[in-house]
């Protein structure tokens, strides 16, 4: 009797083994492909710091062709500025009206592109002279923005980012930012560089690296240190300006109401 009972059972004790061996590779399987390594975190050198005026409420920042460009924000004081870098002299200002908060910034070919906060507007200006020359409409609130040199790349403060094509406006993908496998929310200024979009986060002095294609965090890079080299320290904000000089491959760096703007260069990853 006991030896008809061994057989009975031992078939469903097969099953059994077969189906715990195949979750337990279905579970490593899923754990190894969907698990992120975390970002690597960048050292920083402060190669110089320039003037900045301190009352700007910097939104967006972008540098070309030797100049700075800057977005400020807040109602009533909202300006796109052109700026020399190494004296913080405004050379060119063009004003916001008063029910719009001007936000990010970019440059694409010689069209400066702009985001207001809430009002779904934009605006588009000459270059070199500053003048409106357009506008644009978008459906979420406009954060920052940046290029890749074909499609414009706008944040609204959630963990994605939107690709507008420049001439319809019309969003032709979207990027969740993640890091560790979650998501990276409070996305705001934001800066294309060396083939990465350098976004910074709300509320902080720390700038992450995306993969644009993957979404993946690859670094992240916390600047809170440079606080300590402003010259009106009590009076400074939160980082909110990321512009890259390509030529030389460094950053220029500052925040809302910061006193300073400093060049950086990146340094190498440590664990």
């Amino acid at each position: 009797m006991q030896k008809q009972y061994d057989k009975r059972i031992s078939p469903l004790s097969g099953i059994a083994v077969f189906i715990c061996f195949f979750l337990l590779i279905f579970s490593v399987s899923y754990t190894t492909e969907t698990k992120e390594n975390p970002p690597d975190r960048t050292t920083f050198k402060v190669l110089n710091s320039f003037p900045h005026d301190p009352t700007a409420f910097t939104q967006g920042f972008v540098y070309r062709d030797g100049f700075l460009y800057e977005s400020t924000g807040l109602y009533g004081k909202s300006s796109l500025r052109k700026i020399n870098p190494a004296t913080g002299e405004v050379i060119a200002k063009t004003s916001l009206s008063r029910e719009f908060f001007g936000e990010g910034l970019t440059i694409l070919g010689d069209s400066i592109y702009q985001l207001t906060w809430k009002s779904g507007q934009g605006f588009i200006y000459d270059k070199e002279n500053l003048e409106r020359k357009g506008s644009f409409t978008y459906s979420k609130e406009g954060w920052g923005l940046t290029d890749d040199g074909a499609s414009l790349i706008m944040s609204d403060g959630s963990e994605k980012l939107y690709f507008l094509s420049p001439e319809s406006f019309r969003v032709t993908k979207v990027l969740s930012v993640k890091e560790g496998g979650s998501p990276v929310r409070g996305l705001n200024e934001l800066e294309y560089a060396g083939g990465k979009i350098y976004c910074n986060i709300w509320h902080s002095d720390d700038i992450v690296v995306v993969n644009p294609e993957s979404g993946v965090v690859e670094r992240r890079i916390s600047l809170g240190e440079l606080r300590k080299r402003l010259s009106l320290p009590e009076r400074a904000e939160v980082l909110n300006g990321i512009a890259w000089k390509s030529s030389s491959d460094t950053f220029f760096i500052t925040g809302k109401r910061w006193s300073e703007v400093f060049e950086i260069e990146l340094g190498p990853v440590f664990p």
